[in-house]
């Protein structure tokens, strides 16, 4: 009988230790230290805001400043550079963001660049952002990637040179 008073008891302090362990990490995670050359390698070569949305029945994607257009504006970037796209959707619908090799909304993404999806798009007054950093040259897509949305005319080119 007092071998399960103790067994019992042990397996509540183990407990306890096992909970207090978990809110120490949850409450405090560890952080790696950042220095500057690594602070410097973060910091994107190109930095890009998008805004897509509807013009004249179609949409439409545009550079944060100028005017929505169908098809989009090319964007040039160079293989290696580090790319930050923030994309803000400024229409009345959702809207996605994402480099494609194929005009089709269902197509692989491309250097892990996208900002929503078509099955959780960016909603409407909403902004998300990507970086990436394309490692081969040639003439890419972005598009936004809900259903019918490209058909409509919300695509570009992405140009990747060497």
């Amino acid at each position: 009988m007092d071998s399960v008073k103790v067994a019992a008891t042990l397996a509540f302090v183990g407990g306890l230790a096992l909970l207090l362990a978990v809110a120490v990490v949850l409450l405090f995670p560890a952080v790696a230290p950042t220095t500057p050359a690594a602070a410097e390698e973060e910091k994107p070569a190109v930095e890009i805001t998008i805004i897509g949305g509807e013009i004249d029945g179609k949409f439409a994607f545009g550079i944060q400043g100028e005017d929505l257009s169908s098809p989009g504006p090319d964007i040039r970037v160079k293989v290696g550079e580090t790319v930050k796209v923030t994309f803000i959707n400024i229409g009345r619908i959702p809207h996605s963001f994402a480099v494609v090799s194929e005009k089709k909304f269902d197509a692989p993404v491309l250097f892990n660049a996208a900002v929503g999806s078509a099955a959780r798009p960016v909603q409407p007054g909403e902004q998300g952002t990507t970086i990436f950093k394309p490692n081969k040259p040639g003439i890419y897509n972005y598009v936004c990637q809900v259903p019918g949305h490209i058909e409509l005319g919300m695509y570009g080119s992405l140009i990747v040179e060497e």
